[in-house]
Order: C-alpha cells, then sequence, then structure tokens
C-alpha cells in the first residue's frame, strides 16, 4: 500500500466512519475502579471498604500467602488486624509492606496510628517524618515540590499525632483509605 494509500484510508476511517462514543479519561481518585482479576484480593478490598475486619482478613491472608511480594495486601491486611485488635500482628504486616516498599505511604500512615493507639508517640513522630521525606520525595519528582495539599497520608497522621497530644486517652480515629 502506497503512502498516499494510507492517508485516504486513515482520512476516511476519522471522517466518513460513525464516531464512537468519547470515553472521559480521570486520573487518581476520579478514576472508575474495576474489581481486581485476583479475587481473594478483590474480596478483601469489598470487606474492607464495607469494614468487615474478619472477611478482610481472610482475604488479605490468602493473598499474601500465595503472593508474599504483594505490598498494599499486606498493609491492608495490618489495617484489618489493628481494628479487631490484634496489634502485634498489624506490627508485623506494617512491617512486611514497608520491607518490600519502604515507599509506602499508606503502611506508613496506618503504623504511625497503631503507633499511638499503642501510646508510643515518639515512634508516631519519626513515622511522621519518614512519611513528610517520602511526600516531598515524589513532589520534587512529580511538582513543584509543595507537597502539602497532595499528600493525605502526611495529613492524616499528622492531624492524629495532634489530637493524641491533646488527649492521649481518646481513641485515635484512623482513615481506612486504599492506596
Amino acid at each position: 500500500m502506497t503512502f498516499k494509500c494510507l492517508v485516504v484510508v486513515a482520512f476516511m476511517s476519522v471522517v466518513v466512519l460513525p464516531s464512537l462514543p468519547a470515553h472521559a479519561v480521570f486520573s487518581g481518585e476520579m478514576s472508575p475502579k474495576v474489581r481486581s482479576g485476583d479475587s481473594d484480593y478483590a474480596d478483601g478490598i469489598e470487606a474492607f471498604d464495607a469494614k468487615e475486619w474478619a472477611k478482610a482478613i481472610t482475604a488479605f491472608a490468602k493473598v499474601v500467602e500465595r503472593r508474599p511480594h504483594h505490598d498494599n495486601a499486606w498493609s491492608l491486611l495490618g489495617f484489618s488486624l489493628r481494628k479487631v485488635g490484634n496489634h502485634e500482628r498489624a506490627l508485623d504486616a506494617y512491617g512486611r509492606a514497608l520491607s518490600i516498599n519502604p515507599h509506602h505511604r499508606g503502611a506508613m500512615a496506618y503504623l504511625g496510628e497503631a503507633y499511638l493507639e499503642l501510646g508510643r508517640l515518639r515512634d508516631a513522630k519519626i513515622l511522621l517524618i519518614r512519611l513528610r521525606d517520602e511526600c516531598r520525595r515524589v513532589a520534587l519528582t512529580f511538582s513543584d515540590g509543595d507537597f502539602e495539599d497532595g499528600c493525605s497520608e502526611y495529613h492524616e497522621l499528622s492531624t492524629a499525632i495532634a489530637a493524641y497530644e491533646k488527649n492521649p486517652t481518646e481513641p485515635v480515629k484512623p482513615v481506612a483509605s486504599q492506596w
């Protein structure tokens, strides 16, 4: 096929053929969520969203047994374990998530909340510094370096620490988010 023929075919496909409906492209939180191809992970996400912690634990435990490198499953498993009061296993799960991906901001925020629940304010503050540095690293890589508005994990942990400092007996209000 000659170049002229290719140009004519391309022109005809754009002008003559009926147009298909346009679909919007979103990024971040606006993107439509698609169920994971891993049914255990998808079940875990659904249970997590529904705050059905025992079901989430079961599903995420299956995921990490099969795929021990799945940092997000470890992080969400840790959160779910913490919600049922199993802080020891939750700390282990967060540690595994961060050993796989030391940049996992969600695991850092969740671990900081766990530290507050255990009365370990100093550890939570150290983690907040680490989270701040991670948020700056990402901001410097992808923007003008100002992470103040775009790092929800930093803000959530910072807010939790401030609330804890005002009243250590008040329960930590974790934010169940997916990263």
